[in-house]
């Protein structure tokens, strides 16, 4: 089970995100992408980022746990 120390240090992690541009996240995860589809994911990510989390698959999570361990060092 987390606890509170845990929780608060993945809150502040997680800060990290909120520097991303939307060139960044675009080319972060969805570097290849054609059409519209990394707008959409954008717009998600700006709307609700616990949502755009939830629906990540494995190994965009495993790119953005780099991405924040990276930018907290």
């Amino acid at each position: 089970m987390m606890n509170y120390d845990s929780f608060t240090q993945v809150l502040e992690d997680l800060k990290y995100l909120n520097r991303l541009s939307k060139y960044g996240f675009t080319e972060l995860l969805f570097p290849d992408s054609v059409g519209d589809y990394a707008d959409r994911k954008w717009v998600q990510f700006q709307a609700n980022p616990l949502h755009f989390l939830w629906s990540c698959s494995s190994d965009k999570l495993l790119i953005l746990l780099k991405y924040v361990e990276e930018e907290s060092a």
